[in-house]
């Protein structure tokens, strides 16, 4: 049987510039080995809260941007791919948000995100697809075509590794 971690919470986070904030982890497994990715900022969700709620706040620990708008919860993924030797199954629910700037901090990060992460960066659609480096979820690029054009499924679109 997989472990698997509490439910979580990724952040389809826009900019002005209909850029997306991807975030670029060392991902270190259990033997020490860096397998680093890029992923959506977010995080897992403290008790009592919502997705709305988690992607605020993760928003705002991982960004220091405060003054984003949320839109819907368009996708849900599971993913055991990215946790590598850890043997941990990621339960995402995936939510628009749209920042008004492109400015970034890093004064809200834990002392885990100091360890792991290495760089935040914004990224065009073109530039996800021509990158041969990981990122996470899994044809990010094909995903976030309506997205950006501001066409969200009606239902919850399942999402997942092929």
């Amino acid at each position: 049987m997989v472990p698997s971690t509490p439910n979580r919470v990724r952040v389809i986070l826009l900019s002005p510039f209909k850029r997306v904030l991807l975030i670029h982890y060392r991902n270190t497994d259990r033997s020490g080995v860096d397998n680093p990715c890029w992923i959506l900022a977010g995080g897992g969700m403290d008790a009592g809260e919502t997705i709305a709620d988690t992607a605020l706040r993760e928003i705002k620990e991982e960004t220091g941007l405060s003054h984003v708008s949320l839109g819907p919860v368009v996708w849900y993924g599971e993913d055991s791919i990215r946790s590598g030797n850890w043997g941990i199954t990621y339960k995402e629910h995936f939510i628009v948000a749209h920042s008004q700037t492109e400015d970034l901090c890093k004064d809200g990060w834990t002392e885990h995100e100091h360890r792991q992460i290495t760089q935040m960066r914004w990224w065009s659609v073109e530039e996800i697809r021509q990158s041969r480096d990981a990122i996470y979820p899994l044809g990010l690029h094909d995903l976030l075509i309506p997205i950006l054009a501001g066409d969200y499924p009606a239902e919850l679109r399942i999402i997942g590794a092929p």
